[in-house]
């Protein structure tokens, strides 16, 4: 079938030429989403067997990437992006954008004080706006960011010093007020869940009991931000920590909030807290899910195993994510070859 129900929307899902297409009719009736399969149908048709694009002004692309993300974890940054490009270019025909614009453009914002790493972000957000645009049958500049890529940096992640320290100043037997136990109880383990699992903290907030399976120890989840369906396996430590939390926590969320509905990010300053207390200042609670690839990649684990566990859409965004590190270890791998003492077992040969 090619529309599905997927919580309260419909959802087109189809396949053309081997390539799948699915977009989300954000709206709650059937008839909708099939108008709109057959618009997305209609748009392939004249794209790529007639060759028919059109003109697409700045500005309606990036609101037309605006209206598919509101359900991505990237929203927030998208939407800072989209306006940085719609006060720069004005309303200009997308297609029109040139190199030495978008070079003009980095300077711009570097003369503002924006960091290369938030430029970069924002340059991202742009290549997203030229895909939907292209996807839409719109026509799209032809461009190549320039030579300003930041340089590799070591990537912060906390060593089993570090986890054990925190791990004690979330203790919940470390204080004797009941409201302070049950919050430093839900910190301890959703630190677990983030360290473990590699999950984003806004992944971790709206952990539902009924996305985990205890018999298979995996638990399943929806990733807003690349739109994908998941599943994580379980370490003995989360499983056990669940099963825990399991028996004294009600209702349909792992985390459930103070006034009803699941933990929201802002209401996390109990694992913050932790940080500061421990003595970890330079960390945030997303470095628990870098924590959790360095570990798998340090133990040799395939990248592509790793890019699927953190629901990488593509295995270059888990190179480009952990290059620094993987390169560090290789090369240390290597130069411990010269520690171990070998005999030459090969005879000269004249």
């Amino acid at each position: 079938m090619s529309v599905y129900k997927r919580g309260k929307y419909w959802i087109v899902q189809f396949n053309h030429n081997n390539k799948t297409f699915t977009r989300s009719s954000k709206s709650t009736r059937k008839r909708d989403a099939l108008e709109l399969e057959r618009q997305m149908r209609q748009q392939l048709v004249n794209t790529k067997i007639l060759g028919y694009r059109e003109h697409i002004k700045l500005h309606e692309a990036c609101d037309d990437l605006l209206k598919t993300s509101q359900d991505s974890g990237a929203y927030s940054s998208l939407v800072t992006a989209t306006n940085r490009f719609k006060d720069y270019f004005d309303n200009v025909h997308l297609d029109e954008i040139t190199n030495r614009d978008l070079s003009r453009w980095v300077e711009f914002e570097r003369k503002r004080g924006i960091k290369d790493i938030t430029i970069r972000l924002w340059s991202r957000q742009f290549n997203k706006i030229c895909r939907n645009a292209k996807r839409l049958g719109y026509y799209i500049p032809e461009y190549e960011w320039g030579e300003w890529n930041i340089k590799d940096k070591p990537i912060r992640y906390l060593t089993d010093d570090e986890e054990q320290k925190i791990l004690k100043e979330l203790d919940p037997s470390m204080v004797t007020d009941p409201k302070h136990i049950k919050g430093r109880q839900a910190a301890r383990d959703i630190f677990i869940v983030m360290i473990d699992g590699g999950f984003r903290i806004n992944e971790a907030s709206v952990l539902k009991w009924s996305d985990i399976d205890f018999e298979n120890s995996v638990i399943y989840l929806y990733r807003s931000k690349v739109s994908n369906d998941d599943f994580i396996p379980m370490t003995n430590r989360l499983r056990a920590t669940l099963m825990n939390r399991r028996k004294v926590v009600d209702g349909e969320y792992v985390f459930p909030g103070k006034f009803g509905g699941h933990k929201t990010i802002k209401n996390n300053r109990a694992l913050e807290a932790a940080f500061q207390r421990a003595g970890v200042t330079d960390v945030s609670s997303h470095n628990l899910r870098k924590t959790f690839a360095t570990r798998l990649l340090n133990r040799g684990a395939a990248i592509t195993d790793v890019q699927h566990l953190l629901g990488h859409s593509s295995v270059k965004t888990t190179e480009r994510s952990y290059s620094a590190f993987i390169k560090n270890e290789r090369f240390k791998q290597t130069i411990d070859l010269l520690d171990t003492p070998v005999q030459p077992k090969l005879k000269i040969v004249k």
